[in-house]
């Protein structure tokens, strides 16, 4: 990314990975799907901030596992 554009990455895994291993980096027992974006919304109220970044949060996740039901289909 470049200049103020943040990003929370999301991982997947599969569930039964020992805590201790799925907590080490190099052993790559998470994989990476995508990134959601972080956005201020400072020019709405809070209200509609919080609904937004509500729907923002959901329609990303929608989107990434959306695809993965493409690609299993």
């Amino acid at each position: 990314f470049s200049g103020d554009k943040e990003a929370w990455p999301v991982y997947i895994s599969v569930g039964n990975i020992a805590k201790s291993v799925r907590r080490q980096t190099s052993k790559h027992a998470m994989i990476l799907l995508g990134y959601i974006p972080i956005t201020k919304l400072e020019c709405l109220s809070k209200a509609t901030c919080k609904d937004r970044a509500y729907r923002l949060f959901h329609y990303c996740m929608s989107y990434i596992l959306g695809l993965f039901s493409e690609l299993s289909s």
